[in-house]
């Protein structure tokens, strides 16, 4: 179909603002936006995914849901790493970072490996080998980074993965999941056989974190009062009555 057979359909299509850069598509609905993409991305495309060549990286699987939390819970579980020696003790472990120099509307960490850290901790030997072209941090380590508002995208050396976060409402979000691969690593005799340690891996991780971003929220919306979920009344009771001695003492 041509584009110019669009208009015999009455499809009642209206035009919006895209954009192609380094392998992604970027979709404005705002029909007010003035500013240019290249400088709304300030220089996330030169730092991290043209070294890590993102261009050249295909899809190779994607999922689509809705979760019970706040987008906002989400992108701070994304960029702190406190957390990943607790909930992904088994799946990551400890991952230590670096901020990543940044300007307009982006923000990152950097993780220098050796082994690949999109693939569990006791099978990281079996990850792919890096691409061509894949130079300097980008060889070294992985990226993680926010594209605002909601873009989480991860670049390892031989693999990329995303979660972007689409608010519904305060307490709902549409989460979007994908795994990219450079062509030359689809293009491997033995690409089918080692994936699914990939797939497997990073499914676990985002299955852990989908679940602490809805505890969050639920720890939010308590009725227990300070920092407490409904399963602390006796902490909570302890931190109270700490308060008031406290007072009663004269201490403010």
């Amino acid at each position: 179909m041509k584009r110019s057979d669009l208009k015999k359909l009455n499809l009642n299509l209206v035009p919006v603002q895209c954009e192609a850069v380094a392998g992604f598509v970027f979709i404005n609905l705002n029909e007010e936006n003035e500013i240019p993409l290249e400088v709304y991305l300030g220089n996330y495309i030169d730092k991290v995914a043209l070294p890590h060549q993102t261009q050249r990286m295909h899809c190779v699987q994607e999922k689509s849901y809705a979760l019970t939390t706040n987008w906002k819970l989400y992108i701070e579980v994304d960029m702190e790493t406190l957390h990943t020696n607790f909930i992904h003790s088994r799946s990551i472990g400890s991952q230590t970072v670096r901020p990543v120099e940044h300007d307009r509307n982006w923000f990152g960490v950097y993780h220098q490996n050796s082994l690949s850290p999109a693939l569990f901790p006791e099978k990281r030997n079996l990850a792919f080998p890096t691409p061509r072209g894949v130079i300097g941090e980008a060889a070294e380590g992985t990226h993680f980074c926010v594209i605002l508002p909601g873009f989480f995208i991860v670049t390892a050396p031989e693999v990329m993965w995303w979660i972007q976060k689409t608010p519904i409402s305060a307490t709902r979000t549409s989460v979007n999941v994908g795994y990219a691969f450079h062509d030359e690593t689809l293009a491997r005799h033995d690409f089918n056989e080692i994936a699914p340690h990939y797939f497997e891996r990073l499914d676990q991780v985002i299955l852990e974190d989908d679940q602490i971003c809805e505890y969050q929220l639920e720890g939010l919306s308590n009725r227990v009062r300070g920092h407490f979920t409904p399963v602390e009344p006796v902490a909570a009771y302890f931190s109270e009555l700490l308060e008031t001695r406290l007072l009663e003492a004269g201490y403010e």
